[in-house]
């Protein structure tokens, strides 16, 4: 029962360190289109209704890329980990790996609850700059559309 219970532990590890993985790919293509997207955006800004200045403009790129940067931000579960000393003068053989299976084994639990908050949070930060930009061009669409009228 006890080795299912790793393997099952292992299995949901494995598996949240790729939806990881999968979410900062997408933070990252959506960091480049909101790049894009707002330079071209500030392009025409000549265009628009005077009520438009650039700081009304700029605001919700800013929210929304901050959101994907806090997303991609690589957060480590680092509690109760002894694995790499910070030392001032080390030793070679402070470097030594020393296969300890039994607190391997007893840390899997804390790291698969670390790697399952930490995957909360980028899906959080990835869903609010998604509701965000929707809700923007959403704004933008009334204000530029329907207050002309």
């Amino acid at each position: 029962m006890a080795q299912d219970q790793n393997a099952q532990m292992r299995n949901l590890i494995t598996g949240y360190r790729d939806s990881m993985m999968l979410s900062d790919i997408k933070a990252l293509i959506a960091v480049l289109f909101v790049a894009i997207m707002m330079g071209t955006v500030l392009q025409y800004r000549e265009h628009y209704p005077w009520y438009l200045s650039a700081t009304v403009i700029l605001t919700p790129f800013m929210i929304i890329y901050l959101n994907l940067l806090i997303s991609v931000y690589p957060w480590f579960p680092r509690a109760g980990r002894n694995r790499f000393p910070i030392r001032r003068n080390p030793d070679p053989e402070d470097f030594d790996f020393i296969a300890d299976t039994e607190a391997e084994i007893e840390g899997l639990p804390a790291l698969c609850a670390g790697l399952s908050r930490i995957l909360w949070w980028k899906n959080i930060t990835l869903l609010t700059a998604n509701i965000l930009s929707i809700a923007c061009l959403a704004a933008a669409a009334i204000l530029l559309f329907v207050v002309r009228l």
